[in-house]
């Protein structure tokens, strides 16, 4: 794929776009159906136990955590209280680099890196959400779905990790 920014693919941005606003909007949920463009998984552990292990799995795998958002302390510093909510953003070089080294993938770039968050909710539960990556994968560029799909496969292994007893 050689186009540079064309229409097609920018239609595809767009639609992306689109569909994690909605994704967003149906996220409320996390008990039984899991909505499309989000994956949530259960965490046996306490928050604090879970982030750890989470950051642990993840520098195991060779990845790096390049942001940790703390929105709970964020949105306490303007005087809202909420429950421990930290979203990760996770990146592995190997496959960051074979999609920003091609021009025509860059825009794949406003949906990178990969980001995790980790929250408890009102009821003491905690868990780990992320991006539906399969979902996506018929929506993008053959190189970029292959690329999206192994990535995809290591963040879950790493969570199956952290969950793990």
């Amino acid at each position: 794929m050689t186009m540079r920014h064309g229409p097609r693919f920018l239609a595809l941005a767009a639609m992306l776009l689109a569909l994690l606003v909605a994704g967003a909007a149906q996220a409320g949920g996390h008990a039984g159906e899991q909505p499309d463009m989000v994956k949530v998984t259960p965490s046996p552990h306490s928050f604090p136990a879970t982030l750890a292990a989470f950051e642990r799995e993840v520098d195991a795998e060779g990845w790096s955590i390049l942001n940790r958002n703390n929105m709970a302390g964020t949105l306490s510093e303007r005087g809202f209280t909420i429950d421990p909510v930290v979203i990760l953003d996770v990146c592995s070089g190997r496959y960051s680099a074979q999609i920003l080294e091609e021009d025509a993938y860059r825009p794949v770039s406003a949906f990178m890196p990969c980001r995790v968050s980790i929250y408890q909710d009102s009821q003491g539960e905690v868990f780990i959400s992320r991006m539906n990556v399969p979902g996506f994968l018929p929506m993008m560029p053959d190189g970029v779905a292959e690329v999206m799909e192994n990535s995809s496969e290591e963040i879950e292994a790493i969570i199956e990790r952290t969950i793990a007893d």
